[in-house]
């Protein structure tokens, strides 16, 4: 009796990767840190995930996402994250995106827009005008509309909307740069976001996607100005400007520096806790 041959079946095993979920906004600001990542111009295992800043605070909160680039008042707020090391979204003077519209005397304000989309620069409006000015106003969230200055004497805009406003402000209104301010009166950088990690994530060869984004993306300033220039409708040369010569990084001495005397103030406004350090991940 011939024997039949026994069939071979041929099993192929594909690597299952759980992708690290990371979060991000949409701002011309993060693209410096995220573009090469969306393009796959480094090697990840990230699922991007890009929405407004608060939404982003609460998805990491709620453990949605691994990692999120939230505003530090969040990060200072929660204090359960640890910040991915080297990387923030900071600036050492005037920053042109985070601004004050006055019609008058920054003395003479009583009722201030703000933009609803902020925390940090909310918080960091507020230490500029009542411990650095001793004045006490009142806040109304709002969206960065067209009714925004409506029925106030002042407003502050945040993000590419700032950053535009900056440049062309309505007639009649002063612009203050909040950042400016800030460095003027602390001497520091100060940090508007980091990315945040949540307890019990790892990273892996992520964290090194992170940074090798970065070192892209900061060398390719130039594509993403006129690629966003173009999506914003904001004039090329001023996203350059943005990018190159206003935003910085970098997490290092001095933006930590800056992020605790950020605490302490926020403290004395009864705004948050005060820190004495950074949680730094380490993997």
């Amino acid at each position: 009796m011939k024997l039949k041959s026994p069939e071979i079946h041929e099993i192929t095993h594909k690597r299952v990767v759980k992708l690290t979920r990371l979060g991000s906004v949409s701002f011309l600001n993060a693209k410096p840190l995220t573009y090469p990542i969306e393009k796959g111009l480094v090697n990840h295992d990230f699922e991007l995930v890009l929405t407004p800043p608060a939404e982003l605070s609460v998805m990491l909160h709620r453990k949605e996402i691994d990692l999120g680039l939230i505003p530090v008042a969040e990060f200072i707020k929660r204090g359960a994250y640890s910040a991915v090391p080297d990387i923030s979204i900071s600036s050492n003077g005037r920053v042109d995106s985070v601004i004050l519209l006055t019609g008058g005397k920054l003395a003479d304000i009583k009722t201030v827009a703000v933009d609803r989309r902020s925390q940090s620069s909310t918080a960091l409006l507020k230490i500029v005008l009542e411990i650095f000015n001793n004045i006490s106003p009142s806040y109304i969230p709002r969206e960065p509309d067209g009714a925004f200055m409506t029925d106030v004497n002042a407003g502050m805009l945040i993000g590419d909307t700032g950053l535009e406003t900056a440049y062309n402000p309505p007639e009649g209104y002063d612009v203050y740069d909040l950042g400016e301010i800030w460095t003027n009166e602390t001497g520091l950088p100060f940090v508007y976001a980091v990315f945040a990690v949540n307890e019990g994530v790892t990273l892996g060869e992520n964290l090194g996607a992170l940074a090798k984004s970065k070192a892209c993306g900061t060398g390719m300033i130039g594509e993403i100005a006129e690629r966003e220039s173009e999506r914003l409708g904001i004039d090329e040369n001023i996203c350059n400007v943005y990018l190159r010569e206003r935003i910085k990084y970098d997490l290092g001495e001095k933006e930590i520096e800056g992020i605790i005397r950020y605490s302490e103030l926020l403290s004395e406004l009864d705004l948050g806790e005060k820190i004495s350090g950074v949680s730094i991940y380490n993997q």
